[in-house]
């Protein structure tokens, strides 16, 4: 048999859909992700789940977070080594390698670089730090994480530093450097996990000025946190979010774009190293996110909410030969990510896997919609679904609606329909459509661990 399809395979951390520039939302060339905007399928998953570990588990494993137990912010706590597509690659004969963030994963690895991501705290095993050390910078670098830690993205340590001794400019040396050593005679697949651009660090001073931080200041309005507290749980102090002012969301959305723009440009020379393979004529490049980001929409800055732009995150995917089909119009959630992957690599996930491949779509066929109602996501005590007209938020505990959106005529998520006249006869239609989408959702064993033991299920 020939040899069957290499996977690269970039993961980011809170790179929210709009950040690309054919989005045309903010003043950020990412000419890279442009490259493969045009060559491949541009798709959008409407649902990501916002909570750290959470969206990361789903998009490994094509489990909701309903199913795996992740539902609650990790406060700094590495995800379990769980099953997923990784290991399905590797059991299908894949040569399966990661770098960076790749510790869920790092059993299934036949080579690795592995990087901590930054809220872990000083590890041995994390090749970016024993590379900083190496150079006396750790020191710098663990000041600028704790207040990071202290502070998020309002107060950051800028340091002078080169791109690649930025973590995800170490982690885009280290995947290159990889990409060109994986093997010839057997179908591969490169991981790679960068750590933002949601980890609330400055990008490194080439990237720090991509963006002019004055033209990004529109739209800010203060938080009002009263309202607010109902439908997201707040990711820094109340007292930041209420000194908040236009010129410092500027600089936010400014450094958030400057990491941005690191990894395209990252995206950029692991495609150049593809080209320079003898086996490029049979590589895919998928770029999927966790989560996204929210960057001062209704004056709040973090991720821990269902506002567009801490769910809805880019999913990219270009096969060796430009495709016509561009876009994808129905609901996705990052669940059909995890499919995917799976399907490019010969495999099916479980039973328990309610996601669908979307391969078909580069092949103008169909993606089964049967029992697919809408795009669900869940995190804490809360529960969304989004559907094509309406997007509704639940209280898992009071089983209360608590935020009912009509995205036709308020695509900002302004005005709160839940307790208006009309929410009544909606809110009836959506709870059907919620108990059909729950329905064929199974729980794994072991809340918060997805095991090897799971996977027959």
């Amino acid at each position: 048999m020939p040899p069957g399809r290499n996977l690269v395979i970039v993961l980011t951390h809170g790179l929210r859909s709009d950040a690309l520039d054919d989005s045309q939302s903010w003043p950020l060339q990412t000419p890279n992700l442009r490259k493969i905007v045009d060559e491949g399928l541009r798709l959008e998953a409407m649902a990501a789940c916002p909570a750290d570990r959470g969206g990361m588990v789903s998009l490994l494993t094509g489990l909701h977070a309903r199913q795996h137990g992740y539902v609650d912010q990790d406060d700094g706590q590495a995800v379990s080594p769980c099953w997923g597509w990784p290991a399905m690659l590797t059991e299908a004969g894949y040569h399966v390698a990661g770098v960076g963030c790749v510790g869920a994963v790092e059993p299934w690895l036949a080579d690795a670089v592995r990087v901590d991501h930054v809220d872990s705290p000083s590890s041995a095993r994390c090749a970016y730090l024993s590379a900083v050390r190496a150079k006396g910078m750790e020191t710098a670098i663990l000041q600028q994480r704790d207040k990071r830690k202290r502070y998020g993205p309002f107060d950051p340590d800028r340091l002078l530093m080169d791109s690649e001794d930025d973590i995800d400019g170490f982690i885009a040396a280290k995947a290159r450097t990889m990409l060109s050593q994986m093997p010839a005679d057997k179908p591969w697949a490169l991981v790679v996990g960068f750590s933002g651009p949601g980890n609330d660090l400055p990008p490194p001073t080439l990237f720090e000025y991509l963006v002019d931080p004055t033209t990004l200041e529109h739209g800010f309005v203060p938080a009002d946190l009263k309202y607010l507290d109902v439908l997201a749980e707040l990711d820094y102090p109340r007292i930041l979010l209420q000194r908040l002012d236009p010129a410092q969301i500027g600089r936010i959305r400014a450094d958030y774009l400057g990491r941005v723009g690191l990894i395209d440009y990252a995206v950029g020379r692991l495609m150049t190293t593809v080209m320079g393979r003898t086996d490029s004529d049979r590589t895919w490049l998928v770029v999927a996110s966790d989560r996204g980001q929210v960057l001062g929409e209704h004056g709040l800055v973090g991720h821990r909410s269902f506002l567009a732009g801490a769910t809805q995150v880019p999913v990219l995917i270009a096969p060796p030969t430009p495709v016509k089909q561009k876009t994808y119009p129905q609901l996705l959630s990052t669940v059909d990510v995890a499919a995917t992957i799976a399907a490019l690599g010969g495999c099916d996930l479980p039973k328990a896997s309610v996601g669908r491949s979307l391969l078909p779509v580069i092949n103008h066929q169909p993606v089964c919609t049967q029992n697919w109602p809408g795009a669900l996501s869940e995190y804490g005590k809360r529960l969304m679904l989004d559907t094509e007209r309406y997007k509704v938020v639940f209280n898992t505990e009071t089983f209360d609606s608590i935020g009912l959106y009509d995205k036709m005529t308020d695509p900002d998520e302004i005005e709160n329909l839940v307790h208006k006249p009309v929410a009544a006869s909606v809110l009836d239609s959506l709870r059907n459509r919620l108990g059909d989408l729950l329905l064929p959702l199974r729980a794994m064993p072991g809340a918060g661990y997805v095991n090897t033991d799971s996977v027959k299920l």
